[in-house]
């Protein structure tokens, strides 16, 4: 009962402000010694959801899930019951949860590795006879469909918080990109190393079309399918902080004001 308390008072909280018309205005969300600041025009609502873990031997796409806890915003009710459905969210891993998950702690050890030698990221945003770059960025949780394409990938280095932060889609099968298909990505481990955090949002773009065409021409596109993923992610990587919604520089501060107690 305490736990739904405080989730009707945050979902008040921010409900009181509409996105629309008070953009610019900053929530601060904290819960369980962990907090994070956002513009209010992201999302005019936020579920919390403390994940008990599913059990190990859970068969389902993507492996089981470690224990978490999800900040899922959103704007419309009824309220969306995962990442998926919701307009983007923020995870908080234990990474001693995180261990006994086979493919969770594959993730968890590739972003330790890039953190702590820090290898050029270009290379993860070429693109191979494959459809997919050398190696996909690490990110949780894992989901049933290859990473596509990477973009705009960086360091962030911030006083409690490290990580990698990109622009991904991802496919079960060779298609064009659309608007709503591209994910804004922050995949991070605090100082400490006890906690990874997770920051996915769901963006729109008029630099890909909202929808694949009625008359699209499969054969064509497979035919030049290298260059057309090539081509997408120099759009990306050439792409304004402006041409997206939510803006990346919403979400850089969202990710950049990230905070542990103590």
């Amino acid at each position: 009962m305490k736990t739904r308390s405080l989730l009707l008072v945050v979902l008040l909280l921010l409900a009181a402000v509409p996105a629309a018309a008070q953009g610019g205005m900053t929530h601060t969300v904290a819960f369980d010694g962990f907090s994070f600041s956002l513009d209010s025009a992201l999302a005019a609502n936020i579920n919390i959801v403390p994940y008990p873990g599913d059990p190990l031997d859970l068969e389902q796409p993507g492996g089981p899930e470690p224990a978490h806890t999800r900040f899922l915003l959103y704007n419309a009710f009824p309220a969306p019951e995962n990442q998926w459905d919701a307009l983007g969210g923020v995870r908080v891993y234990r990474t001693a949860d995180i261990a006994a998950y086979e493919f969770s702690a594959a993730q968890l050890t590739q972003l330790q590795a890039l953190l702590a030698q820090r290898p050029d990221l270009a290379p993860y945003m070429t693109t191979s006879a494959a459809g997919a770059g050398n190696t996909a960025l690490p990110a949780l949780p894992v989901v049933n469909a290859a990473q596509v394409i990477r973009a705009q990938a960086r360091y962030v280095d911030l006083p409690g918080l490290s990580g990698i932060r990109y622009l991904a889609t991802y496919g079960q099968a060779p298609m064009p990109i659309t608007s709503g298909a591209i994910l804004y990505q922050f995949e991070g481990l605090s100082a400490d190393g006890q906690y990874y955090v997770s920051v996915q949002f769901t963006l729109q773009t008029p630099l890909f079309p909202a929808e694949i065409p009625a008359d699209f021409d499969f054969e064509a596109f497979m035919a030049g399918f290298i260059d057309y993923l090539a081509g997408s992610v120099a759009t990306l990587n050439a792409a304004a902080p402006g041409d997206f919604t939510p803006t990346l520089d919403q979400l850089d501060a969202l990710v950049a004001s990230i905070a542990f107690a103590g």
